[in-house]
């Protein structure tokens, strides 16, 4: 071998593992030569310290392959790495394999192998083979580890009553087990339980609080989330980045700008202006919404990266706050930083130009959105454009819009018309309108107010009495009801 090869770095020799393992078989022969060359293949610590780094199980996969092959046994340090690998990248097949090589060679009780074998049985959805080996060691070989990890899978399993009678069985709890399960209640909305626990708690660390908090922003307590947030800084606490964002979201959803502001120069001021591009964009969207545009443009002309949802929030918050065409000029700049638009970010151009009245700017972002870019139509895209060509007293457009539609057309849409046909004195279609959507919901109020009140505005006073009646003789509940497309940007990737 060249001498390239016996002075190759370490790097050099994981990469032509990771080579090999990556489907090039033609590597295999190259990753064998260079680290039986290396004069490091009799190492343990060698090789373990390439199992620790290997980016994927499958290299790990090979590596233990290339210690069997010079008749080198793995030990239990280079087992419980490869296991570990595998909740990386999940792979029960590789878990299965790797876990029946440990009990082979006399590892099966060692708790670092379980803990990496429990842990990535879990992450590949395997909870029966996760369960079984736990029932196996967990009088005495099981440690507080074990114990969260089993904790912490069955509540990401979704089985909050399991999580939660391990949890209690558990013989020494740390704040990790007392997090997890916090954690998993307050993401399953079940804030009581989560109260609880955390009044229980003996300690708390950031995470907890931040669990706390982001359960009671999910299930819309934002003023309780708040508190709690105060709370937590009032004891000098230093909140972690989640419990950040999620401040600055129950401040967006309560649209109270004065809170935002606080939260947002509390966060500049502990990380001394280094606010990461999560936390920016939460605030961008945060005073967007809240009507404060000016701020969210300060912040947003700010950050040295912006991601997609940056861009997005930057959009909407514009198209909400009279910045119309200045909204629609972000597209460009957009990607000319190299950033691909979404689905989410032509939900805020068409409410830009739904809001200003924009109709041949609309038409052209609908068709560019799916002729460059690929991107198909949700319903919120086709009700703003019915919403854009209804204000602008486009209706008959609007109709022939919809009519020609690839997917069938929500009651929304036809809500939409029907009241844009109300607005603009289109009795006629309106009522061929009007009476699709009662067609379409029979059991909706709102469908038959809006056909009275349609013939209301044209003094057809007998139709609007025979509408009244068949809502009392069917027994509709008479609930007015949304009938106006709305233009909820919120969704995230």
């Amino acid at each position: 071998m060249g001498s390239g090869i016996l002075n190759a770095r370490p790097s050099s020799w994981l990469a032509a593992v990771a080579a090999a393992a990556a489907g090039k078989p033609a590597s295999f022969p190259r990753a064998h030569a260079v680290i039986l060359t290396s004069g490091h293949l009799s190492s343990h610590s060698f090789v373990n310290s390439l199992l620790r780094a290997a980016p994927f199980p499958s290299a790990c996969a090979l590596l233990l392959r290339l210690l069997l092959l010079h008749r080198l046994l793995p030990d239990h340090i280079s087992l419980s790495f490869s296991l570990h690998s595998c909740t990386r990248v999940p792979s029960h097949q590789l878990t299965s394999l790797l876990h029946s090589l440990a009990v082979r060679l006399g590892h099966s009780r060692d708790v670092y192998v379980v803990n990496a074998a429990v842990s990535s049985y879990f992450t590949a959805s395997d909870v029966a083979s996760a369960d079984r080996l736990f029932a196996e060691i967990s009088h005495d070989v099981a440690d507080v580890v074990t114990w969260t990890t089993m904790v912490t899978g069955h509540a990401n399993a979704g089985n909050l009553k399991r999580a939660r009678w391990l949890f209690q069985a558990t013989p020494e709890r740390n704040v990790v087990s007392w997090n997890t399960m916090l954690g998993a209640y307050a993401r399953a909305g079940m804030l009581s339980e989560a109260r609880e626990l955390f009044d229980a708690m003996p300690d708390r660390n950031a995470a907890t609080w931040s669990s706390m908090i982001n359960g009671l922003v999910l299930s819309e307590h934002c003023q309780e989330a708040l508190r709690v947030f105060g709370d937590m800084v009032s004891i000098g606490v230093v909140p972690n980045e989640p419990a950040l964002v999620s401040a600055v979201s129950a401040c967006a959803q309560l649209r109270s700008v004065e809170h935002g502001a606080w939260v947002h120069a509390y966060a500049e001021r502990e990380l001394h202006g280094g606010m990461s591009i999560i936390l920016a964009t939460a605030v961008v969207d945060m005073y967007g919404k809240c009507g404060s545009i000016h701020n969210a443009v300060r912040v947003f002309a700010a950050m040295s990266v912006r991601n997609r949802y940056t861009w997005n929030s930057m959009i909407a918050g514009l198209a909400m706050n009279g910045g119309e065409r200045q909204a629609l000029s972000l597209l460009w700049k957009m990607q000319m930083a190299g950033v691909r638009p979404n689905d989410i970010t032509f939900i805020g151009l068409l409410s830009a130009c739904s809001h200003s009245g924009l109709v041949n700017e609309g038409r052209r972002l609908f068709d560019s959105m799916i002729e460059d870019f690929g991107i198909q139509p949700v319903p919120e895209h086709y009700g703003l454009m019915v919403d854009l060509l209804g204000r602008s007293g486009r209706v008959r457009e609007a109709v022939y819009f919809v009519k020609s539609m690839p997917v069938e057309p929500h009651p929304g849409l036809w809500g939409a018309l029907a009241s844009a046909c109300k607005m603009h004195g289109e009795v006629e279609l309106g009522e061929e309108v009007a009476k699709k959507l009662i067609e379409l919901e029979p059991r909706h109020g709102s469908r038959y107010v809006l056909l009275s009140n349609l013939y209301g505005s044209a003094n057809r006073w007998d139709d609007m009495a025979t509408v009244r009646k068949l809502i009392k003789r069917r027994k509709v509940p008479k609930g007015i009801g949304n009938t106006v497309v709305g233009n909820d940007i919120q969704q995230m990737e």
